[in-house]
């Protein structure tokens, strides 16, 4: 096989793909004579370390041809998808959390009949013939696929996903991708960001970033025929210097009061009920006054490995991405540092120089055998590791960092590391929990790192000159507590460590977890205290729910990834993705009619209909009113039985009976009827507004819906979607809302409704402002 030159590569690196660009399928790259990003929205609101990011896009379809698309984008190894919908027209469909494998069947089936859904998944399916374990991956890299795109028409994607913000020298960096790693940027005919920080104070963005206007606690920026070509970049410092910060939420009936504005990135079904609250400690390790992650004094020196990936799976962008982040890290070594460049595909090569002191000349003579080293197909990370170590003198001062796409299976990196603490850079698509397990720091490199480093690489180099910490033992359980409590008893459980672990001076640490009664306690950790009141009931703090349920998941995805797959604990993780709405490497997002997934009150079209019959039940068979009979058939490993049937055109809305025979293994049947509810017609909303209202002051919005209506919402011009509740009284739905001063003359009020079938109902109407 052909061996091409590293440097050769590097200096002739091919255009890559936007994150979040639509990729028609016909071409197989972006293309503008075919798709084009016409309008981008992006909502983020940041508090407790965390952020929430809502992303809206509309493409538009130049040609006259039915396109299909895939979306794909790229999160932090903290990341979560929330929620997803694609839009059919002026129709909201959104995204339903379901196991993986049948999301793909069904969307697969859905597009030859013609039905317009949306898949969003993580990573690929593994193939267990190929000789991979047969379980789903878990990559950085999210993909959504998106059928059928109308010749000359649009269509529009939602996304909201959420992410850890890391923090180095008492300083938070969010990033939001949106150029290109290589190529021309793609055109946004509008682009609309604002950002709100919850809990903090801006600080000014780096010249290369987005332009944004900072107005108190919101960071804007409007735009037509926008080039993204700067990513949106924006640095906070905390708006309290308190070393420990508590945070609890706790909403027993699940509900919202009224008068609680829902944020952009918010949904109603991001307040599940509970009967435990979950709470957040938040750690700011202060750290020593005139010292910087990017200042290398005052340090102990080290000895490192740099084992760097040559592997022909490593070309093009990952390969650029890895020789700067090579780059900076030689940057950061000093001459009383030793270090060794070991480039590997499926056989190592130490540089012959060894391990030598990090002068200007030994890092240009490192670079130089490098760039001349040819690539190869085959990867052997293992191999490569038992060759570094052996390089590298075991002691509180070596280090190896392993540089790498990640695209073939690790093998058993803990072993061969023999002791020596690794630190993991992903450059590719790879799935992540291979690499997590045994490394002490993982750092993943998103598009355009080779242009700019990420917020995250100053967090990941301060954890490698950092000395280390005692590692404890990773036995797959929840971390031990690490604060002593005093005070009332809240029943803590399932606690878990975020953000910056082990905690780092100048970083932001956590810890996540449950509490099962309300309680008052002190806290204390490293010299600190902090009052905690565990409520009995607390909304603000509204993303703990998720974050606690994306730390239990990454728990368990730790366990299978050590011990091999346990029914039980896939099973957790399904049902933890279903109810807190977070896509994992074993659930995706499909964004079908719900008549597909409802099977009680359906949309005309193609339902399902699902029974839940006994063990021994042998067949089960639907006989339908309009002459057909249905074969059920049975979920693996379940006692559910489904079958998909035709509802035909013109049918009218009401019950439909549907007679249920039941056969178990002797042969004995049984006949039942089930009732299902036609329902093709989107909810009517009627508003009931005053007659005018006065800025500054609280104004009641009212509105009657049908009585099928599950929810039902209101806003008020642009601003944020509140829920309406039943009020008796006044025979209607109804909830006050805050109008801001300088709101002044004729603002349009929207409603939207929907029903229990899915179908989704619009209104709107006038409201004078004085």
């Amino acid at each position: 096989m052909k061996r091409a030159a590293l440097l050769a590569l590097l200096a002739a690196l091919p255009a890559a793909a936007q994150t979040g660009l639509l990729v028609p399928t016909s071409t197989g790259r972006p293309d503008a004579r075919v798709l084009t990003l016409r309008e981008m929205a992006v909502d983020v609101g940041v508090a407790r370390g965390y952020a929430r990011v809502n992303v809206r896009q509309v493409f538009e379809n130049h040609t006259g041809e039915v396109q299909e698309g895939t979306w794909r984008f790229r999160l932090s190894p903290s990341g979560a998808v929330g929620d997803f919908a694609v839009w059919d027209g002026l129709v909201r469909i959104p995204g339903v959390i379901v196991e993986k494998k049948r999301a793909r069947a069904l969307y697969e089936e859905l597009t030859t009949r013609r039905i317009d859904p949306g898949l969003l998944q993580q990573g690929e399916e593994e193939d267990a013939s190929s000789g991979g374990p047969g379980r789903p991956s878990g990559g950085a890299v999210f993909s959504v696929k998106v059928a059928p795109i109308p010749g000359y028409g649009t269509k529009r994607l939602e996304l909201q996903y959420q992410e850890e913000v890391p923090w180095a020298d008492g300083v938070g960096e969010l990033l939001i991708p949106l150029r290109p790693g290589a190529g021309e940027p793609a055109v946004a005919g509008s682009l609309e960001v604002n950002v709100t920080l919850e809990d903090g104070a801006f600080l000014e963005a780096p010249s290369t970033a987005l332009p944004l206007t900072v107005s108190g606690k919101v960071a804007r920026f409007r735009g037509s025929a926008v080039p993204l070509a700067k990513d949106v970049v924006v640095r906070f410092r905390p708006a309290s210097s308190a070393p420990l910060t508590f945070s609890a939420f706790r909403s027993p009936d699940g509900r919202l009061p009224d008068g609680v504005a829902l944020a952009p990135w918010e949904r109603l079904a991001d307040v599940p009920p509970e009967k435990d609250g979950f709470f957040l400690l938040e750690h700011r390790p202060a750290a020593a006054s005139g010292t910087s992650v990017a200042d290398a004094r005052g340090r102990a020196p080290l000895r490192l490995a740099v084992l760097f990936d040559t592997s022909l799976s490593s070309r093009w962008g990952s390969l650029e991405t890895g020789w700067a982040f090579l780059t900076r890290l030689l940057d950061r070594l000093g001459p009383e540092d030793r270090f060794v460049l070991v480039p590997f595909d499926r056989e190592s090569a130490p540089d012959p120089a060894g391990l030598v002191a990090a002068t200007p000349a030994a890092k240009e003579a490192a670079l130089s055998y490098l760039r001349a080293r040819p690539l190869s197909p085959g990867t052997d990370v293992a191999s490569a590791l038992r060759a570094a170590a052996a390089l590298v003198p075991s002691g509180s001062d070596a280090r190896l960092v392993l540089v790498t796409d990640g695209v073939e299976a690790p093998g058993a990196l803990a072993a061969s590391a023999a002791g020596r603490p690794l630190f993991t850079v992903l450059t590719g698509e790879e799935r992540r929990e291979a690499f997590v397990v045994p490394s002490r720091q993982l750092l993943l490199l998103p598009p355009g790192s080779a242009l700019q480093a990420p917020p995250g690489e100053a967090l990941f180099l301060a954890q490698l000159f950092a000395p280390l910490p005692k590692e404890e033992p990773r036995d797959g359980g929840a971390s031990k507590v690490p604060f002593a409590r005093k005070g009332e008893d809240p029943g803590l459980r399932d606690v878990y460590g975020v953000m910056t672990q082990p905690p780092l001076a100048g970083s932001l640490s956590g810890w996540v977890g449950r509490y099962a009664r309300p309680a008052k306690a002190t806290i204390e950790l490293g010299g600190a205290s902090v009052e905690a009141r565990f409520p009995e009931r607390s909304l603000d703090a509204r993303d703990l729910p998720r974050r606690w349920a994306r730390a239990r998941v990454d728990d368990l995805l730790r366990r299978i990834e050590l011990e091999g797959e346990k029914r039980e604990w896939v099973e957790e993780i399904l049902e933890l993705s279903r109810r807190y709405k977070l896509v994992t490497p074993y659930t995706a997002f499909l964004a079908a009619p719900r008549a597909l997934l409802r099977p009680r009150r359906i949309q005309p079209g193609d339902p399902v209909i699902r029974i839940d019959a006994l063990p021994g039940t042998a067949a089960v068979a639907a006989l339908l009113p309009f002459g057909r009979r249905l074969d059920l058939l049975r979920r693996p490993g379940s006692t559910l039985w489904e079958g998909r049937f035709l509802v035909p055109d013109g049918t009218k809305d009401g019950p439909m009976d549907v007679r249920i025979v039941v056969r178990d293994r002797n042969g004995a049947t049984a006949v039942e009827s089930k009732r299902v509810i036609v329902d093709g017609t989107p909810p009517t909303v009627t508003p009931v507004l005053p007659s005018s209202a006065a800025a500054g002051t609280r104004v009641r919005l009212a509105a009657r819906a049908d009585a099928d209506v599950i929810a039902l919402t209101a806003r008020v011009g642009d601003g944020a979607p509140v829920p309406l509740r039943w009020d008796g009284a006044a025979k209607a739905n109804a909830a006050e809302l805050f109008l801001p001063q300088g709101l002044t003359g004729d603002v349009p009020v929207h409603f939207e409704a929907i029903d229990g079938a899915g179908n989704h109902g619009f209104a709107r109407a006038q409201l004078r402002v004085r």
